[in-house]
């Protein structure tokens, strides 16, 4: 590795600037240090004995003299750890080394200098390498301290090998000897560099434009950041497998320029004098020479670029010092909570540390506890303090639990969902999570907390207690919403997953209902963990050797760095499997299994008779057979499943539908050559519906990377909407070879920012990548999820032969449901007269909307104070308007039809800002400078293609279409479309709002069409990809707008007085003079109305349709609540009023908060209401992927105008558009979602003509997996009746 300094990266770009240095900062002891000897390859018992022997005087005991299990292995304590073996301990009267104070199995004092004997003390600082920072490591203490993060890069490599000598800074010293080829790949391993993270939030948040990450986290001896560089030169072959030459070290936060466009509205005009504020604090002294002069703004603020000033990028600071995926293997656990206790380098995974107390979790460690706690027999480490590891040894068999505590990002991923976890949520199980009283924390107590949690919420919650944190666990017998996982990497609390049908049921083995008042309702659902952890697995179980350390490759993607692919183990349909490695970093030669053994020296795979057995790493006399797929497709196999078998073999002939032995593989619909296997063998897959990350101007934190130091800012880490029933399908990237594999959305962040002032200067923005698309991330993804019974289904991908899966198609295309959309800190109204924007949630974390059953938990004294007031929202702001019917948040800009007033972007960047006086406003600074006004004689509606914020300009040149592999974004995403009843479909360029020059927002009209008049008088435009649906007073207009300059009048259907319109997949449902009806646009140029598919509604306006409900804004009759499960036969759900209260509704929008489905009404001269939809309280079945609403009227406000309109919200499950434009980026080199042809083809045949299925299938079910005997969710001390499965023999 070659040192590289800091600003490598971004030299051209950036201006170093001086880092503010911490009052308190540690100061070194000055020692001299002596480096011992590199560790032998090879020496004498009597050579190794010499370098151990003073050692021994004390640590008299060891569980592993030389920490390996190999007698071959000749090491004396020396040869690792350096130090002095000469110095013996002092000895007693009776000639004996007298163990310390304070040590052994009965300590329960601090191991400070007082519990040690003056000579004791002397002998060990004589024979121990010392700390340069003893009080940072709690010297005499040996126990790892709490959060040390960069102290390792400050200490003197000497102490780091003596502290632990398989740190990667040094372990090419204790270990080289014998391991030099492991510890040159492990330091360029992607679990050292941690460059898919850092990497994925660069590209993904537009900070940089390469998606071949060049970006990665590495150290010299030193400690100083070091460039990571391939070990070989890669050639277009290698990189095509995800191999990269090199990564540099990440700039410090405070010199990156901002990658979002936001346009921060602080005083405008000429800086007067060069001086700036503190980086990354904008502008809030208010002293004159730093004002800048009003109306005049200086576009290049700073030698950092236009419009950047103090501004820094917010996923920076949340990389650098808000604790993610850190700290990574160069760096300690952080050694506070359960789930993140661990050494550093090669130590992090090779010396487990007590973790979790659930079995199949841990394995044979389970009996450890889950607080570091140690069970080593040397007689000077104290066995009931955490951060110590549970034995002095070496091992290959690395328990789940020990991968957990870096495979943590994001926190509904990876090794989570492998034990069948997701973050939880803060909704369920909410009484026993929550304070009874309201919690006011101090800073200090605020700072506790947060250093150990980043999670905003968790300052208010129980879980800021690390003693409640501990037995968290111990409540899933109380529980009925919920089970918790034992560990707590982070802090974080984890839900367990259950099977469950799409209305919520919890549901057994055999596919029954469970009760939701039964007792025992989670013993009897089925965990949907991994069936590799029923059975006894471990991660090290699948992933070797090679993808633990890595192979001297560099990667930026995880799944280029794995080895092992499905059906290296398990086969195809047609061939057994030859146990020879295929995944992407796989040598072209590939590893034979069979060569692999355990450490107790029997083989690891085995084929005995027709059976393969594969035996488990980590508990020896554990095995089970492997399900072969070829059995399984074998009719006259004892394993045969047809459901297996239909699945695999199934033809692509969609009129026969055929399958079975008869089916050649070239034919298979399915085949391994054309989707990844995991596709359907996923049981479930989380979605990250999104993370608030606001900045803390005045919060001094630490960073956790580099050279560490206090500064100003910080950034918490705040999930939103964590799902586990969206199941999308994409083409994975290269290094899959663009096969099908489920897509999950993965970085969706969204940014605030306060100043020292505490004003919130910009709120809750989303970014834009770098290709121009959407940050609202997704990626294809592996879940760790399979199962052999609990898997995708038929109607799952494909259209269900009972028309019942509308909802589920327009899911795994990508195309969103409308369900989990974020509405945020506002609700915008447009009203007769005006626009308004009505706070609805609170600020602080959790981000509960007021009135919900959250907010009754998290903020009961608020909550309160909302009775008192009879449900009335407190605040809004309000800016005149024409006749606003139709509006639209996106970004920073409301874009808002205000009838005769024509169509009109209001800048709302500073909506939250007390230090603003008018927040909605027409112009930042001058007419003259910005102008987004566009005169019409008539807007009714204005519609974006997407709510989320996009630039297709971006996405342009070589480095996006040959480096990076994105394809071109369509066309309409450059615009903005707006209808008027009078002069039809007007086109305008919106791109200059996001290009973050303030100076060329001067919007005009691109082009005006209403060819023969088609669209006069129209009133709703609905926009489904280059279909655009205009409803007018004779029907509805279908028009083809592949090219937005030259739109295309394809067909009228004839639906009288036809007001507004959403389509969800193959319908449009309309709202009408007669009630809601239903087009079939399968084709949408031969679109027509659904026959007797009607639900009368006497005064229809505007509707929202949220998977499988469509929500009516119905006037007088308030909010009429339509089935449309089966978009063909809709049945009336309900008609709910409020008991009253809404009587004069006109629009509609749902969104999801947490766990909770919300639907705000604009309610005309009733202004807005706010309905809580489903929630712990109303709907025991919230975590259905659509289940029955349960409508409580929880908030209102009433407007100065009557409320007309609502802003739909930002899109959080929606990658692609219906004739498959892309709009969000997706986090793999050459990954991209369906196009048009693809998606059609998983329900049009050759013809045109939609097929069907059905999951219906009989026949046998092949043979039952048996899993360990232990109860899911329960720890060890819980597991009554239980068997020691899995326990040590």
């Amino acid at each position: 590795m070659t040192i590289a300094r800091r600003t490598s990266l971004l030299v051209v770009l950036l201006l170093i600037a001086p880092l503010a240095h911490a009052a308190d900062e540690l100061i070194p002891v000055e020692r001299d240090y002596v480096t011992a000897p590199d560790a032998p390859a090879h020496q004498t018992w009597a050579q190794a004995d010499a370098k151990s022997a003073g050692c021994m005087s004390c640590h008299s005991a060891v569980d592993q003299k030389t920490m390996h299990a190999s007698p071959a292995v000749v090491l004396g304590c020396t040869d690792c750890h350096g130090g002095d073996a000469n110095v013996v301990g002092p000895k007693d009267h009776k000639g004996h080394v007298a163990v310390a104070p304070g040590h052994g199995a009965d300590a329960d004092v601090g191991h400070d200098h007082s519990s040690y004997a003056p000579d004791y003390l002397a002998a060990m600082e004589k024979a121990h390498v010392l700390p340069r920072y003893p009080e940072a490591w709690h010297y005499p203490r040996s126990s790892n301290p709490e959060r040390t993060y960069t102290l390792l890069n400050k200490e003197a490599p000497e102490f780091t090998r003596f502290m632990n000598p398989g740190d990667l800074r040094i372990a090419h010293e204790a270990c080289g000897a014998c391991h030099m080829p492991i510890i040159e790949a492990a330091k360029r391993s992607i679990m050292a560099s941690s460059a898919m993270l850092w990497g994925g939030a660069s590209y993904n948040n537009g900070i940089l434009p390469y998606k071949r990450y060049i970006l990665g986290e590495a150290y010299t001896r030193e400690g100083e950041a070091a460039t990571i560089t391939s070990l070989v030169p890669v050639t277009p072959e290698m990189q095509v497998r995800g191999a990269l030459q090199q990564l540099v070290p990440l700039p410090a936060w405070e010199v990156i320029p901002p990658g979002d466009i936001f346009r921060v509205f602080e005083r405008g005009g000429r800086n007067i004098n060069t001086t700036f504020p503190e980086t990354g604090l904008p502008n809030s002294l208010g002293q004159i020479q730093r004002l800048e002069e009003p109306g005049r703004p200086d576009i290049k603020q700073s030698n950092r670029g236009p419009g950047t000033g103090q501004r820094i990028a917010v996923p920076v600071i949340n990389i650098l010092k808000t604790r993610l995926n850190d700290p990574n293997m160069w760096f300690l656990g952080t050694n506070d909570q359960p789930g993140d206790f661990r050494n550093s380098g090669c130590t992090s995974c090779h010396v487990p540390y007590a973790n979790d107390r659930d079995p199949r979790h841990s394995g044979p460690y389970v009996n450890a506890g889950h607080m570091g706690q140690s069970q080593q027999v040397d007689p000077t480490i104290p066995k009931d303090r955490p951060g110590h590891p549970i034995k002095h040894a070496f091992t290959r068999s690395i328990p789940t639990s020990q991968c957990m505590i870096c495979h943590m990002h994001q926190p509904n991923m990876f090794v989570n969902t492998f034990l069948g976890y997701t973050m939880w949520d803060y909704e369920s199980d909410a009484p026993f999570m929550w304070p009874e009283k309201q919690q006011y924390p101090s800073h200090v107590e605020m700072r506790k907390a947060l250093d150990r949690n980043p999670e905003e919420a968790v300052i208010r919650g129980k879980w800021a207690d690390l003693e409640f944190v501990k037995d968290v666990a111990k409540l899933n017998p109380q529980l009925k919403d919920t089970q918790f996982a034992d560990y707590h990497g982070h802090g974080w609390n984890f839900r367990a997953i259950f099977k469950r049908d799409r209305k919520g049921n919890l549901l057994d083995a055999g596919g029954n209902l469970v009760d939701d008042n039964d007792p025992k309702k989670f013993e009897k659902a089925v965990h949907m963990s991994s069936i590799h952890v029923d059975v006894g697995m471990h991660c090290v179980d699948c992933h070797f050797a090679q993808d633990m350390h890595g192979n001297g490759h560099v990667v930026g993607e995880v799944a280029a760095g794995v080895e092992i692919g499905c059906k290296d183990c398990h086969g195809t349909p047609d061939k057994y499997p030859n146990l020879i490695t295929s995944g992407p970093m796989a040598s072209k030669q590939g590893r034979n299994l069979l060569d692999l053994r355990n450490p107790d020296g029997k083989k690891r795979f085995e084929w005995i008779g027709d059976k393969l057995i594969q035996r488990s790493i980590m508990t020896p006399g554990l095995e089970w057979e492997m399900s072969l797929v070829k059995d399984t497709s074998n009719p006259s196999s004892a394993a045969y499943n047809v459901v297996a078998d239909r699945a695999h073999t199934m033809s692509r002939d969609t009129a026969s539908q055929a399958f079975g032995i008869d089916v050649k593989p070239a034919d298979y619909a399915h085949g391994e050559d054309k989707m990844l296997c995991y596709s359907c063998h996923t049981s479930w897959t989380t979605s990250c519906g999104g993370c608030h990350l606001p900045i803390q101007a005045n919060w001094k934190t630490e960073r956790h990377h580099y050279e560490g130091g206090v500064t100003r800012n910080y950034a918490t880490y705040n999930p939103q909407v964590a799902r586990d029933d969206v199941f999308m399908l994409a083409k994975h990237g290269e290094v899959k070879d663009y096969k099908i594999a489920p897509l999950r959305s993965s970085s969706a962040l969204i940014l605030s920012s306060t100043n020292s002032n505490r004003e919130k200067i910009y709120i809750q923005q989303p970014p834009i990548a770098a290709s121009g698309y959407s940050s609202q991330a997704m990626a294809p993804h592996y879940p760790h999820t399979e199962r052999r019974t609990e898997t995708k289904t038929c109607t799952d991908c494909h259209v269900s032969k009972d028309g019942d899966n509308n909802a589920i198609m327009a899911q795994v295309l990508g195309h969103g449901t409308k369900f989990m959309d974020f509405l945020g800190y506002n609700a915008w109204v447009g009203g007769s007269g005006e626009v308004s924007a009505i706070r609805v949630t609170e600020w602080e974390e959790p981000q509960a909307v007021i009135g919900s059953f959250l907010h009754k938990y998290a903020y009961p004294d608020w909550y309160a104070e909302h009775q008192e007031r009879g449900k009335q929202l407190s605040e809004a702001y309000q800016h005149s308007a024409g006749q606003a019917n139709c509006i639209q948040l996106r970004g920073e800009y409301l874009y808002v039809a205000e009838g005769s007033k024509g169509m009109r972007v209001y800048d709302v960047a500073s909506i939250a800002n007390k230090g603003v006086s008018q927040r909605i406003i027409t112009a930042p600074f001058s007419p003259l400078g910005h102008d987004t006004h566009i005169p019409t004689k008539n807007a009714t509606c204005v519609v974006l293609p997407t709510t989320q914020p996009v630039q297709p300009s971006r996405n342009e040149g070589d480095l996006m279409r040959k480096e990076n592999l994105e394809q071109p974004a369509a066309a309409i995403y450059r615009y903005a479309f707006i209808t008027d009843s009078e002069e039809g479909l007007i086109v305008v360029d919106i791109d200059s709002l996001y290009d973050g020059e303030p100076r060329d927002n001067f919007l005009q009209r691109t082009i005006t069409w209403n060819d023969n008049g088609v669209l006069n008088g129209v009133r709703h435009l609905a926009i489904a990809g280059n279909w655009f649906y205009a409803t007018t007073p004779r029907g509805v207009e279908v028009i083809d707008m592949t090219d937005p300059l030259k739109p295309r009048h394809v067909r009228s259907v004839a639906l009288p007085d036809a007001r507004a319109s959403q389509q969800q997949f193959r319908y449009l449902f309309v709202t009408t003079g007669r009630g809601l009806e239903v087009l079939d646009i399968t084709h949408p140029d031969k679109a027509y109305v659904v026959p007797d598919a009607f639900i009368a509604v006497a005064d229809a306006h505007k509707l929202h349709v949220a998977r499988t409900f469509a929500y009516v804004a119905a006037g007088a009759e308030g909010l009429v609540i339509v089935d449309v499960t089966k978009p063909t036969r809709p049945t009336l759900y309900q008609r709910f009023n409020g008991d009253g209260a809404i009587s004069d509704a006109r629009d509609v929008t749902v969104a999801s908060t947490n766990a909770s489905l919300y639907a705000y009404v604009a309610d005309g001269k009733n202004g807005l209401h706010v309905v809580q939809l489903t929630g712990p309280e109303n709907q025991p079945k919230f975590y259905g992927y659509s289940p029955d609403p349960k409508p409580v009227l929880i908030a209102s406000r009433q407007t100065a105008k009557p409320a007309l309109s609502l802003s739909r919200a930002l899109e959080r499950d929606r990658a692609v558009d219906e004739t498959g434009g892309q709009i969000v980026v997706l986090g793999r080199v050459g990954s991209r979602p369906f196009t048009g042809e693809e998606q059609r083809a998983f329900y049009l045949d050759a013809n045109g003509n939609p097929w069907t299925v059905s999951d219906k299938v009989d026949g046998p079910r092949g043979i039952t997996t048996k899993p360990l005997p232990f109860k899911n969710n329960r720890i060890m001390e819980m597991q009554r009746g239980t068997q020691s499965a899995g326990m040590p023999h």
